[in-house]
């Protein structure tokens, strides 16, 4: 069981929260005490990504047993069962918001719009045309905002535009993989993949 929540938290996916130190770097505080509650931050956004997976698992675990990989997750393979991966989550949830407010009191207002906005997401959102991926975009921007906080720097609006703008790059090229690769079968995945065309993606990717 173990192990299949391990795999279900998806520690590879956790490079994205590397936007939580770009306030760090492009502030100059990369070699001072400023990086402890940076990396604070970062295991904070480890913990709610985690929890986000989770949660976005046991949400699509039908579809994703019809998907070639993605029924090889644990809860839709079976090796995690729904209730086991909710309560989980909800620990990891809340052990998140708790280490954010040791950080310090924007950081967990942050966290916490973070978790809001992640979870409405995943009830709610991903099923809506491009406000699927300008979630995701906020997503990152809010990863962003939370490292600049916990450092003390001020959050630019070139941090804001150059973050969501990169964000919203890899959220689209995502979408367009899934649409090319699961061809007419991408509806049956992900339901909202049936509002996207390869030419719809094309066009905001270059956008």
């Amino acid at each position: 069981m173990l192990a299949a929540v391990v795999t279900s938290l998806r520690p590879r996916q956790w490079v994205k929260n590397l936007f939580v130190f770009a306030g760090l770097v492009f502030g100059q505080k990369l070699f001072t005490p400023a990086v402890w509650p940076a990396l604070g931050t970062f295991a904070v956004f480890c913990l709610l990504s985690g929890a986000v997976y989770l949660l976005n698992d046991v949400a699509d675990r039908e579809s994703d047993r019809r998907h070639p990989l993605k029924r090889h997750r644990p809860v839709a393979a079976g090796r995690l069962s729904a209730p086991a991966a909710g309560g989980v989550a909800g620990a990891l949830l809340a052990a998140a918001l708790a280490a954010a407010a040791a950080i310090g009191r924007e950081v967990a207002v942050v966290a916490a719009a973070y978790a809001a906005l992640l979870g409405a997401y995943s009830a709610w959102l991903k099923h809506r045309v491009i406000v699927d991926v300008l979630v995701v975009a906020a997503g990152f921007v809010l990863r962003a905002a939370a490292g600049a906080v916990a450092v003390g720097v001020e959050i630019s609006g070139w941090l804001l535009i150059c973050t969501i703008l990169v964000a919203l790059f890899l959220a689209l090229g995502k979408r367009r993989h899934e649409v090319l690769a699961l061809g007419p079968e991408a509806p049956a995945h992900r339901a909202i993949l049936a509002e996207y065309s390869a030419g719809l993606l094309d066009q905001m990717i270059a956008v």
